[in-house]
């Protein structure tokens, strides 16, 4: 092979070349001057930050001609074998493809043999949490006691899947991500040595790319002198990547702000039209409210954020016009869809449905959602203006549930009755004081006054309703979302199932499932509700309008006939296809 990758020709050979990692290898060096050599290490942490690289140092460092030393000199033989991979007293296993016990038992055969040329026996096991259960049991005896010419180094990305018992035995080192300052340095040095001409804002983007890693950073620095071996910029970064521009980040998320699901639609497939990957576009949109979230959190962000000046002033300006909840949440819906879109068909698909939820998020049935458009209309939050367009929908369902939060409702120069639902008169009623909002349903209740509850209330936060049981219990949501909110007796909310679905009924009335949707009603309606389902003879035709009748759908169209039911609708219009051509 012509071309060895920059990573491996510019892998450390001392324990002074590696970056980052100043406290394992300082640690490293003492015990081996002071004569403490353990028979167990565990290295772990992030991909990249030089755990194989420190293992092999450190057999070198115990078989070098003139050691044990901290300092090998990487010229005698015994340092030129493991340098080149030779070496018959340095073995390095792969775990994910040695995960069975007899591959264990193998290694325990051999390892009573002494070392052919050298002090001690050193094993390195990467990635040793890919081994079996059976393997690791097999591995305790020897990895506890092994012979004393034996040293183990054992290699992992996910320590939290290595059994304790095999941890304990050993001496755990953790890796660190590298600070960005750190791969910046080392990346300048390796251009240099290289022959790449490449600026300093390009170096800084490939060093925030590489996440704490110093291998990723060496690797795209590798790739990127293929593509241009002089005047490389960032550009020619964010080319070869299929990563956006920031200006394009700044504007895609000026435009989230706004609300305006056009324009952000409209940016986002100008950049896959260019040529950006989706799933880029997403991670590196979620960097971007990452730091926006912290630039708004602290106060003095440029301790905090590891960037240039003059992207930290833009962070400032652009986080000052949404509000922190905001922020939290589409840090949330960006992860998430990040996670998702690793083994999803479609990601551009799964981006579009992100960033239509994030602009318009009257339309995101979450109770994170509701919870931030309910402050927002109560003027606890600072959220930019929605368009006209999107405003429409908002009032249908946004102004019911707020009166009646389970918790009192803060302060307000202007309380808001809650539609539909009035004390009983059984004392007179006295206006609220110092400006204060009426309590909420369960304080009234502990105060003697109870408020009525009616079916459409429940009809329009019936989704809330369905969210609350997904979150704890889906088996109990695959039953519930088949019936709907047939009549409230009290108390008592009955649900209605279409005939044949007695199966339905039956779990629900199970105490196991019925406790947690009564729970899910006492949390979205603030005081608690007892459930009893039954078989609905006849399909509810229409639902009851607060301004006068409804109109009848069409026989026959179950699918308008279904949405009323979920979401508590009504139909104001019916008109042919041929009435709107």
């Amino acid at each position: 092979m012509s071309h060895i990758s920059v990573y491996r020709r510019w892998r450390p050979q001392t324990f002074a070349d590696v970056i980052g990692q100043q406290r394992i290898t300082h640690t490293l060096q003492n015990a081996i001057r002071a004569g403490r050599i353990t028979h167990a290490y565990l290295f772990a942490g992030h991909r990249g930050t030089g755990k194989t690289t420190v293992a092999r140092i450190l057999a070198k460092a115990l078989n070098c001609a003139q050691g044990p030393t901290p300092e090998p000199d990487n010229t005698c033989p015994a340092c030129l074998a493991v340098n080149q991979g030779s070496s018959l007293d340095v073995i390095e296993i792969d775990g994910a493809s040695h995960t069975q016990v007899d591959h264990v038992r193998d290694l325990k055969e051999k390892i009573i043999l002494a070392p052919a040329a050298s002090r001690y026996k050193v094993y390195i096991i990467d990635e040793v949490h890919m081994l079996s259960s059976s393997a690791f049991n097999a591995l305790l005896k020897t990895l506890e006691e092994p012979p004393p010419h034996a040293v183990f180094v054992l290699v992992t990305t996910e320590p939290h899947r290595i059994p304790a018992t095999v941890a304990s035995r050993c001496q755990r080192f953790d890796f660190r991500r590298v600070p960005l300052a750190e791969i910046e340095a080392r990346l300048r040095r390796i251009a240099a040595a290289e022959g790449f001409a490449i600026d300093d804002r390009a170096l800084r983007h490939i060093a925030r790319l590489a996440d704490g890693s110093v291998r990723d950073a060496e690797s795209i620095l590798d790739q990127v002198s293929a593509y241009k071996d002089e005047g490389i910029t960032t550009d020619d970064i964010l080319t070869i990547l299929g990563a956006p521009a920031e200006e394009a980040l700044f504007a895609l998320t000026d435009a989230l702000l706004r609300r305006d699901a056009v324009e952000v639609l409209r940016i986002a497939s100008g950049l896959i039209d260019d040529g950006k990957e989706s799933r880029q576009i997403m991670r590196t949109l979620l960097e971007h409210f990452r730091d926006l979230l912290i630039a708004k959190a602290a106060a003095d962000s440029a301790g905090v954020l590891d960037t240039t000046p003059e992207r930290l002033a833009a962070l400032q300006k652009q986080a000052g016009s949404t509000a922190l909840p905001d922020l939290l949440r589409a840090v949330k819906i960006l992860s998430d869809a990040d996670v998702e879109a690793r083994n999803h068909s479609q990601p551009r698909l799964l981006l579009e449905i992100s960033l239509i939820r994030l602009a318009r998020p009257e339309m995101d049935p979450t109770i994170e959602s509701l919870q931030a458009r309910v402050e927002a209309l109560e003027g606890g939050g600072t959220a930019a203006p929605v368009p006209a367009s999107a405003q429409a929908p908002a009032p249908a369902r946004a102004p019911a549930p707020a009166p009646r939060r389970p918790q009192p409702a803060p302060p307000s120069p202007q309380p808001a009755a809650p539609p539909r639902s009035t004390p009983k008169r059984g004392a007179a009623s006295d206006p609220p004081q110092d400006g204060r909002d009426r309590p909420a349903p369960k304080a009234a209740a502990d105060s003697g006054e109870t408020l009525e509850l009616t079916l459409q209330d429940v009809r329009n936060r019936w989704a809330r309703v369905l969210e609350e049981v997904r979150r704890t219990r889906m088996l109990c949501h695959a039953l519930l979302i088949e019936g709907m909110p047939l009549e409230v007796r009290g108390a008592t909310l009955v649900v209605g199932l279409r005939p044949g679905y007695n199966f339905h009924v039956d779990s629900l009335h199970r105490p196991e499932n019925r406790t947690v949707v009564e729970g899910a009603l006492e949390r979205v309606f603030g005081r608690p509700m007892t459930l009893r389902c039954r078989l609905q003879e006849e399909a509810a035709a229409a639902v009851p309008s607060r301004e006068g009748p409804a109109v009848e759908p069409e026989p026959g169209d179950p699918l308008v006939t279904r949405a009323m039911e979920l979401f508590g609708g009504q139909v104001v219009d019916v008109r042919r296809l041929t009435d709107t051509a």
